[in-house]
């Protein structure tokens, strides 16, 4: 799916490598991948989230890599602040596309209160994040209770293969 995932990275200004490392956690590059949820194709987009993106169905590979890129395009559109670096703000954006993008919203307004780094994943965000799964901070959240460790375990093993990815291909 390599031509597919350069051409929408390219269009939508990302790194085809994270999009591929992204694709594998969530399909294990299985068109046919359903989730528990409902989640459909490479990408694992929602039927819901595909209609308001602009796309009627993501099963088949063309239409659900682009809609998958458009989708985390969308959400690192949410974090472009000058203070979040660009790698954070796509770690925020794929917690987003795992939890949504409210839940990471709680938890860097908890980071802060925290004395953490509101604009840093790793160790900031991503811990504050793990504690949303705890009532006593999930009650005072906007976004409620959060499963946590799925969204940082989904970021930390995207950013692994990434890299991983991006020592052994090119980004042309």
């Amino acid at each position: 799916y390599d031509t597919l995932v350069r051409r929408y990275a390219r269009q939508y200004e990302l790194d085809w490598r994270l999009m591929t490392a992204q694709m594998y956690q969530e399909s294990r590059f299985d068109p046919a991948a359903k989730s528990w949820v409902g989640a459909e194709g490479l990408m694992q987009v929602m039927p819901g989230t595909a209609k308001d993106l602009g796309f009627r169905s993501v099963k088949e590979p063309e239409p659900g890599i682009h809609a998958g890129v458009k989708l985390l395009a969308r959400y690192a559109g949410l974090f472009s602040d000058p203070a979040v670096k660009e790698k954070d703000r796509l770690r925020f954006a794929l917690a987003s596309y795992n939890c949504g993008p409210g839940h990471v919203f709680d938890a860097r307004r908890l980071a802060k209160e925290l004395g953490l780094d509101p604009n840093r994943w790793f160790g900031n965000v991503e811990q504050a994040l793990s504690k949303l799964a705890e009532p006593k901070f999930a009650a005072r959240a906007r976004y409620g209770y959060c499963r946590a460790s799925e969204p940082i375990q989904y970021v930390c093993e995207i950013q692994t293969r990434y890299e991983a990815y991006s020592s052994m291909v090119s980004p042309d």
